[in-house]
């Protein structure tokens, strides 16, 4: 597919996030935009786009804030992977290879100094931070995929945003501090935006939220109990991971507490169940520690165990803001690191993990009544980082927020708890814990089971 920069105007963040490049009669139209300098709505402008395009379906969006260099093993290992597709060997999807020998082409001509050893370091450290932050950019499904890049930012980065967009990707590279050094007389494809004054300054990290979760200011609520009531605004909800701040260790369960059965019984068999009953399915309740992309510890969440081979269920706000995770599983000393993320929904907040073993899958509520305020609720979870704690409430409402069903429960939660289950007491998860706002007690939210069931699918 041929690659065409297009070259309609951009004048800032927010209009980057209007345009879409497109693909017709075998043309990619694509825009590649390099943004320099800083004014005072900087952070706001950028956190307001990741907002709207990491909840726009239409859409798969990424933005990298740091550039990970190969190490030395890396660095051989694509080195060697260079000098075989230097030798007509079919190593690369076709789009990254014809992305890659350009930018290799357009540096050779402009380096005076310029030899085969540079070339290949050049490319080893291109294909290693594509397989590491594009991946699934190119393969959207027919989505437009978009790349916000920042950090410290040179020529290096430059190229491999230039590559990013020779790929077919819409690429903004923001450099606060002026335009990143290139050789001289390289030949430039991008459109310059200047929006302030040069100087130094670093972007927040991303932080990928629904509408609900991570804005600002207030939302509507309506409650759908009865009639609606009319819409009002309600303190700001707050859905963030919040660090570990204690030591986080599997729970041991007593000698002479059950093993939970692969097979769940059904509520005709059991009836309701105890509350120590109830604590016993923590067992299929996971907890997520998130790694940004040098392997630090940025936060942690719940999972719920969906399917026996290693699918989790858990928040879009919880994975979407992390590049690997280590789950933790009750009974098990070890702990699974994965970077594996099935699929995601930004509106419904949800997100599926997988990791490399059997688990045993919670059962879900198949909705033979309807859910009802006042009923009795457990909530599993690992709030501020306490493995796999559990509390008990009522549901106290059902709420349409941003067009999303949410049940509002009492069960105390805190953040590390999203992801986390919302059983009945009969066991079956009614919902996923989500969200509590900011403001109030016991003020909390679960995407409700008719929403999940549809977007786990055939897993379960």
């Amino acid at each position: 597919m041929e690659i065409r920069f297009n070259p309609m105007k951009i004048t800032g963040i927010e209009a980057f996030g209007d345009v879409r490049g497109r693909t017709a009669a075998g043309v990619r139209s694509v825009y590649f935009i390099l943004g320099t300098g800083y004014y005072p709505k900087l952070s706001e402008d950028i956190q307001s786009l990741d907002r709207r395009l990491s909840a726009d379906e239409r859409c798969v969006y990424r933005r990298v804030t740091s550039f990970p260099m190969p190490g030395v093993k890396e660095a051989a290992e694509y080195g060697d992977k260079w000098d075989r597709l230097c030798k007509g060997e079919k190593v690369l999807p076709a789009e990254t290879e014809t992305a890659l020998k350009e930018v290799c082409a357009l540096y050779r001509c402009a380096r005076k100094d310029m030899n085969d050893s540079i070339e290949k370091n050049l490319a080893a450290m291109l294909m290693f931070r594509a397989d590491r932050l594009l991946e699934g950019l190119c393969s959207s499904g027919g989505k437009c995929p978009k790349l916000v890049c920042s950090g410290k930012a040179g020529g290096k980065e430059y190229l491999f945003c230039l590559m990013a967009a020779l790929m077919g990707i819409d690429v903004l590279l923001l450099v606060p501090s002026g335009e990143p050094s290139l050789p001289c007389g390289m030949e430039r494809s991008e459109e310059l935006i200047r929006l302030g004054e040069n100087r130094e300054f670093t972007l927040p990290e991303f932080q990928p939220a629904s509408a609900v979760y991570a804005g600002s200011g207030s939302v509507a609520i309506a409650s759908k109990v009865g009639a609606k009531a009319p819409k009002a605004a309600v303190p700001a909800v707050s859905g963030k991971h919040i660090p570990l701040t204690v030591p986080a260790s599997p729970v041991r369960t007593p000698a002479s507490e059950p093993a939970p059965s692969p097979v769940r019984e059904s509520p005709s068999q059991s009836g309701e169940m105890s509350f120590e009953e109830l604590a016993t399915l923590a067992s299929s309740v996971v907890m997520i520690t998130l790694h940004n992309s040098r392997g630090r510890t940025i936060g942690s969440g719940s999972g719920i165990i969906i399917g026996s081979g290693g699918y989790i269920l858990t928040n879009f706000h919880v994975a979407g803001g992390a590049k690997s995770f280590s789950v933790q599983l009750e009974n098990d000393e070890n702990i699974y690191r994965t970077n594996q993320i099935i699929k995601y929904h930004p509106n419904l907040d949800l997100a599926i993990l997988r990791i490399d073993r059997q688990l045993t899958p919670m059962r879900f509520y198949n909705g033979r009544e309807e859910l009802r305020r006042g009923q009795k609720v457990v909530a599993i979870g690992s709030p501020l980082g306490l493995f796999n704690s559990v509390s008990d409430g009522i549901i106290s409402g059902f709420r349409e927020i941003n067009g999303v069903d949410m049940i509002q429960f009492t069960a105390p939660i805190s953040g590390g708890s999203s992801g986390g289950a919302l059983l009945n007491m009969h066991g079956e998860v009614i919902g996923i814990s989500t969200a509590g706002f900011s403001k109030g007690q016991n003020l909390n939210l679960a995407v409700g089971y008719k929403d999940i069931i549809p977007f786990i699918g055939n897993i379960y």
